[in-house]
């Protein structure tokens, strides 16, 4: 929803951040495979059948969504090992199916064969970089069992040794008993040398995955830092069994209503968020975290959709505060942050000039726009993705006075 940038060097696959709809839960991606390239048929599995009892995962569905957006807020962020790395990029998101993760994240079909045959329930992964492009790519995924975990991870990480694309190699991450697989000799775009690693690692019923860029020689260190850190927040999370996720509520603070439907289908980022959860989706998490907690934010729902004859993606977000005042604290604390550290243009909007309003420059041809009301306890912002045009105002004429009409009974 927040989210803008790019990781240089993620093996992912591109695609748009909006896509989908409400009845999956995938991820997103907008890089080029460095690791894996994708193939048409699948290689074959490492691992042979499990010889335990796998307990098979739900039927994907909102529950498994709801169970995703419940990994979001345990899924480490990189700015807790790298405080520089603040600008948000892809793939980031809600996972609810093992293609969907190897599609963006690998590309050769084998992780999705383990993460399916480990009972694969949902994930989420979560990615940003520094203003050299060097990344931090975390995922958390939920499979069957403790034994299962422990099994996929190994033949995980003996997968990611195997890549056909680069010269990976071997290196025990002692503090973690697991051996990451390091390729060597990288560059940034700051032309500084850099290394890069992955490694996942179990706990639980989890697995934890990072797949970062270091400086040359820091790899190992790094990824340690950033999985410990992962493995410490995985520690607090109890994962839902598998017969309940199909009735996990996705709206269980009941703030749907409060949310304007935008146009089009909604997709699977649509639901409720913890703040934690939230921050997964900020642009820059360290100071949303400070506004959002200072104020007492009570909960948080989302909508976001694409309309395919518009040609535009729309974003919806309500947040809920205790009172008045402290909505109102936070319509002005992001105002000031779109004007100042997010670099927003602002804008008059017609339909309500007293709104705080910005446009963006997307590239290529595209703009986008955010505008903000609030009303008692409530605050919202409404995003129009896709304009032609940078003062185009039509949409947001048209979504944003429904949205303050909604909020304020």
């Amino acid at each position: 929803m927040r989210t803008r940038g790019v990781l240089a060097t993620a093996a992912v696959a591109a695609v748009t951040l909006l896509a989908g709809c409400s009845s999956t839960v995938e991820g997103t991606a907008s890089a080029v495979p460095t690791s894996a390239p994708p193939s048409d048929t699948a290689a074959p599995s490492t691992t042979a059948a499990p010889s335990g009892q796998v307990t098979p995962a739900p039927e994907v569905g909102p529950g498994t969504g709801a169970e995703a957006r419940r990994l979001a807020s345990v899924t480490s962020l990189a700015a807790s090992t790298s405080p520089d790395r603040t600008d948000s990029c892809f793939p980031s998101g809600p996972f609810g199916t093992a293609r969907s993760v190897d599609s963006l994240y690998f590309g050769d079909g084998r992780v999705e064969q383990e993460l399916d045959r480990w009972g694969f329930v949902a994930g989420w992964g979560n990615c940003a970089q520094d203003a050299a492009n060097n990344g931090t790519l975390t995922l958390v995924a939920e499979v069957s069992d403790p034994d299962s975990a422990v099994a996929a991870a190994t033949a995980l990480n003996e997968i990611a040794l195997d890549f056909e694309a680069g010269d990976h190699q071997p290196v025990e991450l002692t503090g973690l008993g697991v051996t990451a697989a390091q390729t060597t000799g990288g560059s940034d775009s700051a032309g500084g040398s850099v290394d890069t690693i992955q490694a996942w690692v179990p706990t639980g019923r989890l697995l934890a995955y990072a797949y970062l860029d270091a400086p040359a020689g820091g790899g190992p260190d790094l990824i340690t830092r950033q999985l410990t850190d992962q493995l410490a927040l995985l520690a607090t999370f109890t994962p839902t069994p598998q017969a309940q996720v199909p009735d996990l509520p996705n709206d269980h603070l009941g703030l749907a209503a409060f949310a304007l439907d935008p146009p089009g289908d909604l997709n699977r980022f649509t639901g409720t968020y913890d703040l934690e959860g939230y921050l997964r989706l900020a642009i820059d998490p360290v100071v949303e975290r400070e506004l959002l907690t200072t104020n007492g934010l009570s909960g948080f729902f989302a909508k976001q959709s694409t309309d395919e004859g518009l040609g535009l993606d729309f974003a919806v977000a309500l947040y809920a505060f205790p009172s008045s005042a402290q909505s109102n604290a936070a319509y002005l604390g992001f105002a000031q942050l779109e004007a100042t550290a997010f670099g927003g243009a602002p804008f008059v909007l017609p339909a309500l000039p007293e709104a705080p309003c910005f446009a963006f420059d997307g590239g290529g041809g595209s703009f986008y726009q955010r505008c903000y009301v609030g009303y008692g306890s409530y605050l919202a912002s409404v995003d129009v993705t896709g304009l032609d045009a940078i003062d185009d105002t039509a949409q947001m004429d048209d979504l944003l006075p429904r949205q303050r009409d909604l909020i304020d009974g």
